[in-house]
């Protein structure tokens, strides 16, 4: 779908900072996710890969628990209607997609884990985001603003947040998921005088100069 390229990298990096065994739905929805499609008999050696080899347990019996709640998370969000059965491949693995309901999921998930991520060197320009969106959709608006303050944005008014690294593809993330693209946009500034703005993001900011 749409978007879901721009979100392999994160959802790679959520299954390499928590562990299978802590965080089993969202791996297997993730996996979905980055590979397009399941291939049974595959689905926990692949998850091990991604994650890498810090997950493998040489406790065999550990792995086959590992191995269990997989299949029981998969088999839970396909009677849900998360995923689909597509046929078999040529190796007669049984191919299941995520179903449109299945993609709602995985963009939930996303939303969960959406971080910005920091710059090793700082090019002294802001990210303003601004936004003016009818009262109609006053749930996304609210929505929109409480992942901003969730994500560390500073919000200079109510309407208008800021940040100091490249943000874009996050911004655009959220507006595909509250349905509220023509409504915000995402200015560069070269220079911003609020100085409680500054004094906000001074630990994320100190190690960039």
């Amino acid at each position: 779908p749409s978007g879901m390229e721009v979100n392999k990298k994160r959802i790679t990096n959520f299954i390499e900072r928590h562990p299978v065994a802590a965080s089993t739905a969202k791996a297997v929805l993730a996996l979905a996710a980055i590979g397009g499609a399941l291939a049974l008999f595959a689905v926990a050696p692949g998850l091990t890969r991604l994650a890498g080899r810090s997950t493998v347990s040489p406790n065999r019996k550990e792995n086959k628990e590992r191995y269990r709640r997989l299949w029981k998370a998969f088999y839970a969000m396909k009677q849900k209607g998360l995923f689909e059965f597509k046929g078999e491949d040529k190796n007669g693995y049984q191919i299941y997609k995520l179903t449109d309901k299945g993609v709602s999921e995985v963009r939930k998930f996303t939303l969960e884990t959406l971080t910005v991520k920091g710059v090793a060197k700082w090019d002294g320009k802001w990210r303003l985001i601004i936004f003016d969106v009818p009262e109609k959709y006053k749930k996304a608006r609210g929505a929109l603003r409480d992942k901003l303050k969730d994500m560390n944005f500073y919000p200079l008014q109510k309407s208008a947040w800021v940040y100091p690294f490249p943000c874009e593809a996050e911004i655009t993330f959220l507006k595909d998921v509250f349905d509220i693209h023509p409504f915000v946009e995402v200015l560069t500034i070269d220079d911003l005088k609020n100085g409680k703005a500054l004094y906000h993001f001074q630990d994320i900011l100190k190690d960039c100069f």
